[in-house]
């Protein structure tokens, strides 16, 4: 996390100083601790006792549910003009938010 504060910093610091698509290069540099954040997450899970994947696994299974049904009902009504056009960071957020809630509910269910 903090090479991503230190690459995302860059990053911005730096789109304002060049042109062409090396603003889309720059803009993508945070990707890549993003990434192995991502690949961290996955060797976390994998070295897990089985229980705890259990509880994980079906928390993002929820979370991912959720997610997908909220965000087609957002689609419906943004279709018919009901809602703005969401940024992505939405999408990531009720993920987030729907895997904290779901975490919650399936510990208490295996206790």
């Amino acid at each position: 996390m903090a090479a991503y504060a230190v690459v995302l910093c860059a990053s911005i610091f730096l789109f304002a100083r060049v042109n062409g698509v090396w603003r889309i290069v720059v803009a993508l540099l945070p990707i890549i601790p993003v990434g192995l954040v991502f690949a961290a997450g996955i060797r976390f899970l994998l070295r897990t006792d089985e229980l705890e994947r259990q509880i994980m696994v079906i928390s993002l299974a929820m979370a991912g549910g959720a997610t997908a049904l909220l965000s087609v009902t957002y689609g419906f009504l943004e279709v018919f003009r009901f809602l703005p056009a969401p940024s992505a960071w939405l999408t990531w957020t009720t993920f987030m938010l729907a895997w904290l809630i779901a975490s919650f509910f399936v510990r208490r269910r295996f206790r």
